[in-house]
């Protein structure tokens, strides 16, 4: 599989950056996931780091080098992260826990699976525009799908940023796992946190796709993004990519993937207190044996 890549993080203008984000693959199937701690909730750069980390080290344990069962990979392994989370908050006495979304996707086969709890989205473009936008889990989401609120109206609503579905919430959360997509050369899957999508147009991301990969795109998005939400703006992710023809010659491209040809590795903002390494350890030995 070979794939233009784009990846990036910026603090915004927060005072700290609780985005975290990776990709992972074998020779045959990547994963892209996508975390955004919540700032209302102590350490949500700690939920986030846990989830990134997690899944990415169970999708090595478990695509062979596929996975036999992708939605139920994701199901399953989204579950445990949550668990850890818990168990983190636990182990640590922590008075309020850490709690994030996220969104993943599997590309394998020619096939494009994910899922995603919370607000974080996922993007799926060809050459005929969006085919798929994800649905955020938030109160204004709601009241939109109600008829009560318009797209327009929800980008000033005081609600804006309440969500009703994360990791780490006191219940399960409810994984909701999109339907399956072909993918193809020139189909572009971008993931992203709220801090880029709230300033973006859907329109205009369409618009600004067409007949680009992502490298050529989402830099510039980045930056229009910050400079829309201003002083006060928030963590703004993104982790992207554009399948490309096997017939095309990717050399040294440090913007570039060839799945078949590089090693198995996992890149992002990955950012450890030594601490939580420790902890990582110990929780990846007793979960790596749980998938389906």
């Amino acid at each position: 599989m070979k794939l233009s890549v784009f990846q990036e993080s910026r603090i915004g203008g927060r005072s700290y950056n609780q985005d975290r984000l990776a990709i992972a693959h074998t020779r045959e199937a990547v994963l892209l996931v996508v975390a955004d701690g919540m700032g209302g909730h102590m350490r949500g750069e700690v939920a986030a780091q846990i989830t990134v980390d997690l899944l990415c080290e169970l999708f090595y344990q478990q695509a062979a080098p596929t996975l036999t069962h992708p939605n139920r990979f994701l199901v399953n392994a989204i579950s445990s992260v949550h668990q850890v989370i818990l168990e983190y908050a636990a182990d640590h006495r922590l008075p309020d826990v850490p709690s994030t979304t996220v969104v993943a996707a599997i590309l394998q086969q020619g096939q494009l699976f994910w899922c995603h709890v919370g607000d974080s989205r996922l993007y799926l473009l060809d050459h005929k525009g969006m085919r798929l936008r994800s649905r955020d889990h938030s109160q204004v989401q709601r009241l939109i799908d109600q008829g009560v609120l318009t797209e327009e109206a929800a980008k000033t609503h005081p609600d804006r940023n309440k969500i009703y579905n994360c990791l780490g919430a006191s219940s399960d959360p409810d994984i909701d796992i999109g339907e399956r997509q072909p993918i193809g050369p020139g189909c572009s899957v971008v993931l992203c946190t709220d801090g880029l999508w709230s300033q973006i147009q859907d329109a205009e991301l369409e618009k600004v796709f067409a007949g680009r990969h992502v490298n050529q795109v989402l830099p510039a998005l980045i930056n229009v993004a910050e400079r829309r939400a201003g002083a006060g703006g928030d963590n703004l992710s993104a982790i992207a990519v554009t399948v490309l023809d096997d017939a095309v010659e990717l050399g040294e491209r440090s913007d570039a993937l060839d799945t078949e040809k590089n090693p198995p590795r996992m890149g992002g903002r990955l950012i450890l207190e030594s601490n939580l390494e420790t902890m990582h350890r110990e929780i990846l030995a007793s979960q790596v044996g749980k998938g389906g």
